[in-house]
């Protein structure tokens, strides 16, 4: 709601509009995922999607995908893609893809692998 002596702005009203188009209006992801949380492409044949679903099913095909890094490749709130994301959980056409945390953090080989793989994406 506006206060009366604010001037209207269309446009961050169409955004927020779009917004609750795209989660039917819903505010709360029905599964609990943070920004880390990963997730991929479901074996199986993939139910019809379109727009934004479809979108996140592709950028998962390749590769498991963070929340953080599908708001920012689709350019919307996390909030709104964790919802489109458990949409797609719950329909079967992706799986989360959990980290392994059984693996022992003061181990000197995984250290060493980590501290490769960093040093490989560093400039």
């Amino acid at each position: 709601m506006q206060d009366a002596g604010t001037p209207w702005d269309e446009d961050d009203d169409i955004d927020r509009l779009r917004l609750y188009s795209l989660t039917g209006g819903r505010t709360v992801p029905t599964r609990s995922l943070d920004l880390a949380s990963l997730v991929h492409v479901a074996s199986g044949d993939p139910p019809q999607m379109d727009g934004e679903h479809a979108q996140i099913h592709a950028l998962c095909r390749v590769e498991a995908r963070s929340i953080a890094e599908l708001a920012g490749l689709l350019r919307q709130p996390a909030t709104v893609v964790k919802i489109l994301v458990c949409d797609l959980l719950d329909a079967g056409a992706l799986s989360h893809a959990t980290p392994d945390f059984e693996s022992d953090p003061t181990d000197l080989k995984l250290l060493e692998r980590v501290l490769a793989g960093l040093r490989e994406i560093s400039f």
